[in-house]
């Protein structure tokens, strides 16, 4: 029944539109003139309905937005890249459906780490893993029947047993994860999740041993009384995020914190560099994540993260600018579950090939 009206809305939609579309072209006089002296057997009729089409539309950005809130008021999705599941939570679709040789592509990945890691404790630099488990999978409370495949259910045990060879220590931010942990509209933590993962980051190293500095550092953070709206990344994915409710999920609400260092010592006293550097994705660049874990861990770290990192993004780029790595004692390597079935980009097939 559900399917049904679905797609009964849908054809609605697209309708209605079909309808507001001819009957701003009905007026037109030159489209009849040219539509008389054009052809079929060249294409000429296309290419002028294709013109006058295009006048016609509202700007690309602007009808796109309508459309997709009219879709996502009527069925719940907005856009083929991203899911709705319960009221208000979207998802990406990419951490639902099957990847074609996905496994092909994982192991490949395995290879690619071997590599970077051996690239990496020949500097002298220990390293430490923090894959991000999927939104699905931490936030299933939120899913209200969400179909999701066994791919994607299963992908954080196949990189477990995949990746149990690699001479690398990982934390797991599953067990024990504080619900929900992650943003209505946004692919990413939120802060009680961000803050969560930084504190079982700061735990291992210390359970580990790993190399840090010995003095740390006085640090607060500070956090606001007051909310803002905050409007996510899958809202603006599917092209929603200008749009209020019913045509969009409702945004997500946040207080903005502040970290604040205090060195000791006076103006002119030298402070040692951080030794201790985070190289990840855009999930340690969202929600306060490294302040968090700078505080967990008492001492400043370098920020090396960037968006679109993927997998191994940040290290490749740091491999590439090696002065970088100069006087790092300890990397930790962050990157989303998500990505290990996806191809792997250009600059990861180079460095796998060299």
């Amino acid at each position: 029944m559900a399917r049904k009206f679905t797609t009964l809305a849908f054809l609605l939609i697209m309708a209605s539109g079909c309808a507001l579309l001819l009957w701003r072209l009905a007026g037109e006089t030159a489209l009849a003139h040219k539509l008389r002296q054009a052809s079929w057997l060249d294409g000429g009729v296309t290419q002028v309905l294709d013109q006058h089409i295009g006048l016609a539309l509202p700007a690309d950005k602007t009808a796109g937005r309508w459309i997709n809130g009219l879709l996502y008021a009527a069925t719940g999705d907005a856009d083929p890249q991203v899911r709705s599941a319960c009221p208000g939570w979207l998802f990406l679709t990419e951490e639902i459906v099957e990847t074609p040789q996905g496994e092909r592509h994982l192991a490949q990945r395995i290879a690619l780490a071997h590599k970077l890691l051996d690239a990496l404790h020949r500097r002298g630099i220990a390293v430490i893993a923090a894959p991000v488990p999927d939104k699905v999978e931490q936030t299933g409370a939120a899913l209200c029947g969400l179909a999701i495949s066994s791919q994607a259910r299963q992908r954080r045990q196949a990189w477990r047993q995949a990746s149990a060879g690699l001479p690398l220590l990982q934390v797991d931010l599953s067990t024990g994860w504080v619900a929900p942990g992650y943003w209505r509209t946004d692919s990413h933590w939120d802060r009680d999740g961000a803050a969560f993962a930084a504190g079982r980051i700061a735990d291992a190293i210390a359970a580990a041993q790993l190399p840090t500095p010995a003095q740390p550092t006085a640090m607060r953070l500070t956090t606001d009384a007051t909310t803002h709206a905050r409007s996510g990344d899958l809202m603006r994915l599917a092209g929603i995020d200008r749009n209020q409710p019913p045509f969009a999920p409702p945004a997500d609400t946040d207080r903005d914190a502040t970290l604040q260092i205090e060195h000791s010592g006076g103006l002119l006293d030298d402070v040692a560099a951080p030794a201790v550097m985070l190289a990840g994705s855009s999930y340690s660049l969202n929600s306060g994540f490294i302040d968090y874990l700078q505080l967990q861990m008492k001492q400043e770290i370098v920020q090396q993260s960037r968006l679109g990192s993927g997998f191994a993004g940040s290290l490749l780029d740091l491999l590439q600018h090696p002065a970088r790595l100069d006087g790092i004692r300890l990397l930790i390597w962050e990157w989303p579950l998500r990505v290990l079935y996806q191809p792997l980009t250009k600059d990861e097939q180079a460095y796998l090939q060299q």
